[in-house]
């Protein structure tokens, strides 16, 4: 029987034959040789593909890294400082980090090695990563219990908080460790202590021991004790958790903490650890915000702003000192606050601005834009535009003494007038439709009337009045049109203030400036403010000028801005409607601007400029009994002027900017004051004509260019004739009456010939005044308007509008008129008896140019 073959045994797995049947143990161990071998290859070659992509991706990450220029360079964000006049630190321009700057030097040796115990024990051993550090915390966070000192090194947190991104994952690790690396080869141990103790926050809104120190216990960072010191350095891990404000016994328990790492490695003695922990400590209150001065801070940061950029203001740790005085600040406000506050509600006011300027340097020494900075940011004291009423007058005034067209004791009429431009006849008159007849340029200005301003301003010209308000500071668009010599244009409060203050520099202008240096964070000084003043106007027409503006205080409409023992000069300005009311007084130290008005340009009530004349009292008595200026007297025009460089087409230097005006009309806005007979209603219309299209006349009509007219052009300097005064028009005006006498024979010739032919009738006359004419009328005999006889001044027909008419006969040849009353009544000027009709001499010649005589 054959033998049944055996059954081969089964095999466990397939790893290199290790479980086939074998016969003898040499078999064994080769097999398991071979499989050793095998393993050992393939783990090799494992191991070398993660090394190389590890290998890689290290070197990948090595190209994300910042470049060591680019390490030694930045800095850490740092908060803005603002100084005042003395120096003093008022305001800090808060960044996203609030952070001031300070070298190691400037830091408590304290807190320094207070930051070593409790952070970094081997800080000066390692080379940017400590293995053993890393490896504890490994193991106590396996463990799930805490260390008291971190893994992290402070070179390690230096680049986690300075230049990554906080994200948790092993490639921020990676990344951190890389960097800590390059910065220990790149920075001695000091330069990363000090970058470290500037760049940590530690809680209440402060970045940096400088910040922490003064935000904490109101101390430098220099002066924190050992207790102060223990207790910042605590809250470095968590500063909201360790914080006093929020628990002050987590806070001891963290200090006491860092005291006992600082005696365990012989930082400091038992004794001091023990004194530290019971010295009481005074904390300062936590802070919020800065607010103090908004305004004037305010137009600070617009002006940095526009020359840094924000990134740099906010950043930049820059140290700004301005011209700030905090006191005049403070009374400033007070002033437009309480004054807005006192006019009611029924008044409508609810704004106010004011702007103080030192004459002899130009420092704006306080600016109030607002009442409430919390609820309005706009800056009304610098930005907002408004009308400015009789507060332009002296421009125009100005504008003629200086051309030599009038002084003080010229002879003016305070009369009905009227204009044509190409829409409309513009009529501007005094708010009480009154009008005081001759008068003095002296008392013209005093009492504020508008018809004298226009007729300055018609023989100087428009374009010498803009040129005038451009010399003496303004800066704002003027549109080129007559209502601008009453007040029309809008201009800043700023702009009202400088124009005043060349005036009391007897017309030198100087820049106003809110900064006098700025220095970067690094001590070097950026910009430091330094201006060359510039005679724009000859001073004896200042001089003369500023005697009257004396007038318009001690007689006029300013009376209410008195101050004993005081010489002040001033203008009101009320603008058409009552809808802003100015002040700007001025001694030869300090010019000061009122504005009260709304935001909604809304009507007035009950109010007037001598209101802000009374604010400014105010303001000027208590500003003036803590400085202690003396006072001083205005310059006469006799006084010796000192050489400044003087601005013009002659000098070869240019003083401010004069650029060219569009030829663009204006809206018409007068100036009404119901107390102080000042102001005006104008009503003129817009005129919509290209700037560029128009030339310089603007208001003349070609089809009416009667001789009366061609004479007006030729002196106020319109239309193709040259600008000429009044005596060298002498021989036109004599043209002017051989052409009447000429016209009066050819007249009187006809009346001849038809009384031949036809009977007379007797005439009636009325006793009472004609009926009113109407726009048709007016349009119908346009040569009517604007008469110029030869005394400088416009007749004006005004039909029904006031109760004033005039029994317009034929024209006569300018004769020597008869003697005119003019009563305070709304009643017309009455003659004593009619003009011949004969041509009569010639008139004298007008009064400008007479020598001047100081009052």
């Amino acid at each position: 029987m054959a033998k049944k073959p055996e059954k081969p045994k089964i095999k466990i797995n397939k790893l290199n034959g290790i479980d086939n049947v074998t016969h003898s143990e040499i078999q064994k161990k080769q097999l398991l040789k071979q499989a050793l071998r095998d393993s050992t290859l393939y783990a090799q070659v494992i191991i070398l593909a993660i090394s190389m992509i590890l290998t890689w991706k290290t070197v990948e990450l090595s190209f994300t890294l910042p470049d060591i220029n680019f390490l030694k360079e930045m800095e850490p964000e740092q908060t803005s400082q603002i100084f005042d006049v003395n120096d003093k630190l008022v305001a800090e321009v808060i960044a996203d980090e609030d952070r001031i700057y300070v070298p190691l030097k400037e830091v408590s040796p304290f807190f320094l090695n207070a930051v070593i115990a409790i952070e970094d024990l081997r800080f000066y051993d390692h080379k940017g990563v400590d293995l053993k550090g890393t490896f504890r915390a490994l193991i106590n966070n396996i463990a799930g219990t805490s260390s008291v000192q971190g893994g992290s090194t402070i070179t390690q947190q230096l680049a986690k908080n300075w230049y990554l991104e906080p994200e948790k994952s092993i490639k921020r690790k990676i990344l951190e460790a890389m960097l800590a690396t390059r910065i220990e080869n790149n920075f001695t141990k000091e330069q990363i202590l000090e970058k470290y103790v500037n760049l940590i926050y530690l809680g209440n809104r402060s970045y940096g021991i400088e910040r922490a120190a003064k935000r904490f216990f109101n101390k430098t960072a220099k002066e924190l004790n050992l207790a102060e010191s223990a207790l910042l350095a605590g809250l470095i891990r968590a500063p909201e958790r360790y914080s006093p404000y929020v628990s002050e016994q987590k806070a001891k328990e963290r200090q006491r903490i860092v005291l006992d790492r600082m005696y365990q490695f012989g930082y400091i003695t038992d004794v001091q650890s023990q004194e530290a922990l019971i010295t009481s400590l005074k904390y300062e209150p936590p802070i919020y915000s800065y607010s103090k001065y908004p305004y004037f801070i305010d137009h600070v940061l617009y002006i940095l702003r526009r020359t840094y950029g924000e990134n740099v203001v906010k950043k930049g740790g820059l140290k700004i000192y301005t011209t700030l005085d905090p006191k005049a600040q403070e009374i400033a406000e007070k002033a437009i606050v309480e004054g807005v506050k006192a006019q009611g509600a029924y008044s409508m006011v609810k704004q106010g601005a004011l702007v103080s300027i030192d004459v002899p340097t130009g420092y704006i020494k306080a600016l109030v834009g607002g009442v409430d900075y919390s609820k309005s940011q706009f800056n009304r004291a610098t930005l907002s535009k408004r009308a400015t009423g009789s507060g332009f007058k002296p421009i125009v005034y100005l504008t003629g003494l200086r051309l030599g067209l009038i002084t003080p004791d010229s002879i003016i009429y305070d009369a009905p007038i009227a204009y044509r431009t190409k829409w409309n006849v513009w009529t501007p008159r005094n708010w009480d439709g009154k009008y005081m007849g001759k008068m003095t340029v002296r008392q013209a200005l005093t009492l504020s009337r508008n018809t004298p301003t226009v007729r300055v301003a018609l023989k100087a010209g428009l374009d010498k009045v803009i040129e005038t308000a451009r010399l003496l500071g303004i800066t704002s668009h003027l549109d080129r049109g007559y209502s601008i010599v009453l007040g029309s244009g809008g201009v800043a409060p700023i702009e009202i203030a400088t124009v005043y203050s060349t005036l009391a520099r007897d017309g030198v202008f100087l820049e106003p400036t809110v900064i006098r240096r700025i220095v970067d964070s690094k001590g070097n000084i950026l910009e430091e403010t330094k201006r060359e003043p510039v005679r724009v106007v000859d001073a004896k027409y200042v001089r003369m000028l500023n005697s009257i503006l004396v007038d318009v205080v001690e007689k006029g409409t300013g009376r209410n801005a008195m101050i004993n023992g005081r010489v002040i000069a001033g203008k009101t300005g009320t603008t058409d409607e009552f809808k802003d009311v100015w002040f700007t007084g001025y001694t030869p130290d300090t010019v000061t601007t009122i504005w009260l008005g709304n935001d909604e340009n809304e009507t007035l009530r009950g109010i007037w400029s001598s209101n802000c004349a009374t604010l400014w009292k105010n303001y000027a008595a208590a500003y003036y009994s803590y400085n202690k200026i003396a006072a001083e007297p205005f310059k006469q025009v006799d006084d010796k002027t000192e050489d400044v460089i003087i601005a013009g087409e002659d000098s070869g230097r240019a003083g401010p900017s004069i650029p060219k005006e569009a030829l663009k009309p204006g809206d018409a806005t007068g100036d009404v004051n119901a107390i102080e007979a000042e102001g005006t209603r104008v009503a003129a219309e817009e005129e919509k004509e290209s700037a560029k299209k128009q030339d310089a006349v603007a208001t003349a009509q070609p089809e009416i260019r009667t001789p009366e007219r061609t004479y007006v052009e030729k002196l106020s300097g319109q239309g193709n004739a040259p600008q000429r005064t009044a005596e060298a028009a002498q021989p036109a005006q004599q043209q002017q009456q051989q052409t009447y006498a000429q016209q009066q024979k050819a007249q009187r010739r006809q009346n001849t010939q038809r009384a031949a032919t036809q009977p007379r009738q007797p005439q009636q006359r009325q006793a009472t005044a004609q009926p009113q004419r109407t726009q048709q009328y007016q349009y119908q005999y346009p040569q009517y308007y604007g008469y110029y006889n030869q005394y400088g001044y416009y007749n004006n027909y005004n039909y029904g509008q006031t109760g004033y008419y005039n029994n317009y006969q034929q024209p006569q040849a300018p004769s020597q008129p008869a003697p005119q009353t003019y009563n305070q009544s709304a009643q017309a000027p009455t003659a004593a008896a009619p003009a011949p009709a004969t041509p009569a001499p010639a008139a004298p010649a007008p009064v400008y140019n007479q020598p001047y005589t100081p009052p």
